[in-house]
């Protein structure tokens, strides 16, 4: 073989070794961007006592996310959360679990600041598109602070801070909240009406089964001088306000009662 048919040959097996690692590490970087979980929501025939206990036998039928992770990668995240989500003809039913040494939650107002302390937060998309998302946080107190956006972080530097959800909630926490005793965490639910997603006023219908929409859930604790939070969804950056990153809610109907062990009236609750 002459030395221009090496050469050429060289290259080629050159080239198509960096196309093979090219293609192997795209892979493997885009772990984090490609997988999204979904959650199967299961339709309630009633809704959920709201005392945040989590006790209703109603949840016993949800589906669990399962653990939540850490924010950026999706490893094991800093403290334990999980949530369950229900739906009915009149409200989004979301119950969020989460461990928590010290119940930090002095902010009484609402539309307080809520993610500088102990919260746990809801955003969610109802067409997926990434624009006109709405932000939910509830503290352990019981303190709401909503809002919509038009698109990612727009309008600066809250979002339309106007847009009332008119969410019901309950919270319970497992401990004395702001002294210096050691605590156990807090769970929260909340009943978010379907109109809430309405941009003009007009009358809001609650999704199909099979209609998929786009969210994520997060779980915010303040410990000493700094914070940290776990997600249900992994966000690949530092950075809450990813919609393409959210994770998908599959609109199912009603589970059978024949499927559980008991009935609905007597079932125990999952928590």
């Amino acid at each position: 073989m002459n030395a221009s048919i090496m050469g050429f040959t060289r290259c080629a097996c050159f080239l198509l070794l960096g196309l093979i690692a090219g293609c192997t590490s795209g892979k493997s970087a885009g772990r984090v961007e490609d997988a999204v979980p979904k959650l199967r929501v299961v339709e309630t025939e009633r809704g959920p006592k709201l005392d945040g206990s989590l006790g209703d036998p109603v949840w016993s039928f949800a589906n669990t996310t399962g653990a939540f992770v850490e924010t950026r990668k999706g490893g094991v995240a800093p403290f334990q959360a999980s949530a369950k989500v229900l739906w009915d003809q009149h409200y989004l039913y979301v119950g969020v679990d989460a461990h928590d040494a010290l119940l930090r939650a002095s902010q009484v107002e609402r539309d307080d600041h809520l993610w500088e302390q102990d919260c746990v937060e809801l955003m969610i998309d109802p067409d997926g598109d990434g624009k006109n998302y709405f932000e939910i946080q509830v503290s352990p107190r019981g303190v709401v602070f909503d809002t919509r956006y038009e698109a990612r972080r727009v309008p600066q530097p809250f979002g339309h801070t106007d847009w009332d959800s008119k969410a019901r909630v309950g919270v319970s926490p497992r401990g004395n909240l702001d002294d210096h005793e050691a605590d156990a965490g807090y769970s929260v639910e909340m009943a978010i009406p379907w109109q809430a997603f309405s941009l003009d006023g007009k009358p809001f219908t609650p999704p199909a089964i099979g209609d998929e929409w786009r969210a994520n859930l997060y779980v915010i604790d303040l410990i000493e001088d700094r914070q940290r939070a776990a997600a249900w969804s992994p966000l690949g950056v530092g950075d809450f306000h990813v919609p393409r990153r959210f994770g998908i809610l599959a609109f199912e109907g009603t589970k059978p009662t024949r499927e559980g062990a008991q009935t609905l009236e007597s079932q125990e609750g999952p928590y």
